[in-house]
């Protein structure tokens, strides 16, 4: 990757409208961090007629038209950005996706995801999910029909980070990270912790809730406390120009971090990249909280393999 952690973010497009919902932001932060965005399309192997309603890109001369209509809309709004078209051949989308981050030592990937949800999706995963994984570096999503930008690429940088914690070390691995965007964007940061209620605690943890609940709710009242005690600590570490703000709320994680997200620009979080039917049971964060928000996802990956998802 580069030295700075926002010099070159590659943006995967399949020529659809859809795939496009990510350009706004995606441009927003390479404008006001001064790094370039790299449109990349993939041809398939076997391409379908269409992709969500949509003529689909089945030559490389096609695909490389529509890229190009798109980065000179893109430099007209002061973005720095060049194309590419590669194909797949036999290869994973998701795979030569992750090999060209790797080939353009992109910083960031972005990419609109739409995967088709149910069992189907849990079991083989998101593009997304599986590029995350593969590529090993910070991957920004949107989900795809949640954002509605006029015009679509407008540079949109965001202004409110929203961050999430859970108290794990593996977590707070997003903080250089979170704070360099911060410092590029002037943008707010707000440190999120959610603890459990007695109703939503963890199967594990339930048990001794039944019996003992009075110890039990005294418990989770420590550690709200310790939560609150413990954020200020890191948001003390943070630049000494950036706004930052905690907050700790208590009940179910998806549906605060949800509401909290409704006022951000953009979710900041680390996560294990987890795909397919064990990232599922492993209840990942990241992609319940991408199905209930209408903010793309920073998703930074952890380093080590036995800290806990976040």
């Amino acid at each position: 990757m580069t030295t700075k952690p926002f010099d070159r973010i590659l943006v995967a497009l399949d020529g659809s409208r859809l795939a496009e919902e990510i350009l706004p932001i995606a441009a927003g932060i390479a404008h006001r961090c001064g790094g370039e965005l790299v449109l990349l399309h993939v041809l398939e192997a076997a391409p379908p007629e269409a992709i969500h309603g949509e003529p689909h890109l089945t030559t490389a001369e096609a695909a490389a038209r529509y890229l190009e209509a798109v980065a000179a809309d893109l430099r007209r709004a002061g973005i720095a950005c060049r194309v590419a078209v590669i194909a797949a051949d036999h290869a994973a989308v998701a795979s030569c996706i992750a090999r060209q981050a790797r080939a353009f030592d992109a910083d960031v990937i972005a990419l609109t995801t739409h995967g088709s949800g149910g069992l189907r999706g849990f079991l083989f995963g998101r593009i997304a999910q599986q590029v995350l994984q593969e590529a090993e570096r910070p991957t920004l999503v949107a989900r795809a029909g949640q954002r509605r930008t006029a015009p679509l690429r407008a540079p949109a940088p965001p202004q409110r980070l929203l961050v999430p914690l859970d108290g794990a070390p593996a977590s707070e691995q997003v903080l250089p990270l979170a704070w360099n965007l911060a410092q590029c964007l002037t943008a707010h940061v707000t440190l999120a912790r959610i603890v459990p209620t007695l109703d939503r605690l963890s199967l594990s943890e339930s048990a001794p809730a039944v019996f003992l609940p009075t110890a039990t709710a005294a418990l989770l009242d420590l550690e709200r406390r310790h939560a609150a005690e413990d954020l200020q600590r890191l948001a003390a570490s943070a630049p000494a120009s950036l706004a930052v703000t905690t907050v700790v709320r208590q009940g179910d994680v998806i549906e605060e971090l949800a509401r909290l997200a409704q006022q951000a620009d953009l979710v900041v979080m680390t996560t294990h990249g987890r795909a397919g039917l064990a990232g599922w049971l492993a209840g990942s964060v990241a992609a319940r909280l991408l199905e209930r928000v209408t903010i793309p996802l920073l998703l930074v990956p952890v380093s080590g393999q036995e800290e806990p998802e976040s």
